[in-house]
């Protein structure tokens, strides 16, 4: 969701290339002024030429990523550098593959104990005496945590690389995981939660659907946690930390990127002095299980007793990033959840303002099917409406082809994005994390937007309609149950959980007979 909210920013200088924007023509005639008695009659004025549309759009300048240098090291660690220039600045970041989906039955433990390896002290060095360490740098340490890596990062001027590696490497092989810095981290991650399940209407449906999406039989599947509950991030203890670090923090599981103002030799000799220091065995092997697609629409309503808003995703599972159709994938659901341009913006919040916000999403994951899902910002009382309508649109893409206008604005759009974002500061070492965590190689995101760029409206279509199809959808909506409930039972049965009790089911609304003719 961060994803689009700077999105939109891009929008205003985007969205001028973009062909077949018009211009409101001038009126037809202005009414004349009136007259006073010493008025002298005027002589009559041609009107005004109407304006003329813009031209259409140049095409779209070609755009490559710099040219990645990797190497592995003795102990297994893979590192990638990029060369830039632009300024004297070096982003140091490490992912560790060991993100939520290691949590099993123990969900949170990555969240609290990934956090509490950067803020616990390392080696000789406190918690006080860390943070010393690393403000004198002029940086500061980051940790960015989703289902499949936790990556740590800091971003320092050129000629203090190598001490910023020796800090990481001491930081992600010594951590001290003292029981109270742990302790007050999962304090405040409970808190965050807690407060989460109050009052974040969108946490708790991403929650469900999540759940609702990747659920399995008789085990649990490592994607189905979309964050902890306040009670689950209690449960965990300073000793699940040591064994998390223990299994997963070793140089075999771990991608190192190094990009910005340093040359790949440089790269190699601080790498082999600094990092080669990280020992482990193997980090044991996960196990993933597809999920199945639901067999029916399944529903289910978040409560938020008191709350006059409803926010909405309707998901589906979608194509893993490695299957010929994802690029077609992608196309479909920008053509249709653009946050500035696609269709559903500009019908429901646009044209019949029965949605504040509304967008789609597309989360990858490296071992299973993507999660593909739209949300929807509305008041209680558009419900009803909104939800037919995104139903609606869903099933019109399936059955209808994208028109060619509709392709070149989200190819336009998407290839914008990528070129920008990889522009920001240590976006490009960020991106190589994530690409590594996910096995995918280095230009993946660049043969994407070429595919996009040259895809016939046929082919994003049937790409939509191979995973998303009518009647089989995961449908989760925040709101006030009293209010809201009702209004659901018009789609089918209806299952309302509790998220201040960690998501149960208080009861359920039985599908609405059908209207009699």
């Amino acid at each position: 969701m961060m994803r689009r909210a700077w999105a939109l920013g891009l929008f205003a200088f985007l969205v001028a290339g973009c062909p077949g924007q018009t211009v409101a023509p001038p009126p037809l005639h202005t009414p004349p002024p009136a007259k006073t008695a010493d008025a002298k009659p005027q002589e009559p004025q041609a009107a005004p030429d109407p304006k003329e549309p813009p031209p259409d759009s140049a095409p779209p300048r070609p755009f490559s990523t710099p040219k990645t240098t990797w190497i592995e090291l003795k102990n297994g660690l893979r590192v990638v550098s990029v060369l830039d220039r632009a300024v004297p600045v070096v982003h140091l970041r490490i992912a560790v593959l060991a993100g939520t989906a290691v949590d099993g039955e123990r969900t949170g433990l990555a969240a609290v104990c990934a956090r509490a390896v950067a803020s616990s002290g390392a080696g000789s060095l406190d918690a006080i005496e860390l943070q010393k360490r690393i403000e004198g740098l002029g940086a500061r340490l980051s940790v960015d945590l989703n289902a499949d890596r936790v990556v740590y990062g800091i971003s320092v001027p050129g000629p203090r690389l190598a001490e910023a590696a020796e800090v990481l490497a001491s930081v992600l092989g010594r951590p001290r995981l003292d029981p109270k810095e742990v302790e007050r981290v999962q304090g405040a991650l409970a808190e965050r939660a807690a407060e989460k399940a109050r009052s974040d209407g969108a946490w708790g449906a991403l929650m469900m659907l999540h759940r609702d999406l990747f659920a399995l039989p008789s085990e649990h599947h490592p994607y189905a946690s979309f964050d902890a509950t306040a009670e689950e991030i209690r449960q965990i203890k300073p000793a699940d930390c040591k064994a998390y670090h223990r299994r997963y923090f070793v140089p075999k599981n771990m991608i190192a990127a190094i990009t910005g103002d340093v040359p790949a030799d440089e790269v190699r000799k601080v790498a082999e002095k600094h990092l080669s220091g990280l020992s482990g065995k193997a980090a044991p092997t996960l196990s993933f299980t597809d999920p199945m697609p639901p067999e029916s629409t399944k529903i289910t309503l978040v409560d938020r007793p008191g709350s006059t808003q409803s926010e909405m995703v309707v998901g589906s599972l979608g194509p893993k990033e490695s299957e010929p159709t994802h690029a077609g994938f992608v196309t479909a659901a920008e053509v249709l959840g653009g946050a500035a341009t696609g269709r559903l913006a500009l019908d429901l919040r646009d044209k019949r303002g029965l949605a504040s916000n509304v967008f789609a999403e597309i989360v990858p994951f490296a071992n299973g099917p993507s999660a593909f899902y739209v949300y929807t910002k509305t008041n209680h009382e558009s419900t009803g409406d909104a939800l037919t309508a995104v139903l609606a649109e869903l099933r019109a893409l399936t059955q209808e082809a994208p028109s060619p206008r509709e392709m070149e604005t989200a190819a336009r759009f998407l290839g914008s994005i990528r070129a920008v974002s990889t522009s920001r500061p240590g976006a490009r070492a960020d991106e190589l994390c994530d690409l590594g965590s996910r096995g995918l190689p280095d230009e993946a995101l660049d043969e994407r937007i070429a595919a996009i760029r040259a895809m016939a409206p046929e082919a994003a279509a049937k790409a939509f309609a191979e995973h998303v199809r009518s009647g089989h959808a995961v449908v989760v909506v925040s709101g006030d149950a009293t209010t809201v409930g009702p209004i659901l039972q018009r789609f089918g049965e209806v299952k309302v959980v509790d998220p201040m009790r960690r998501f149960a089911r208080t009861r359920t609304l039985p599908a609405a007979a059908p209207a009699r003719p």
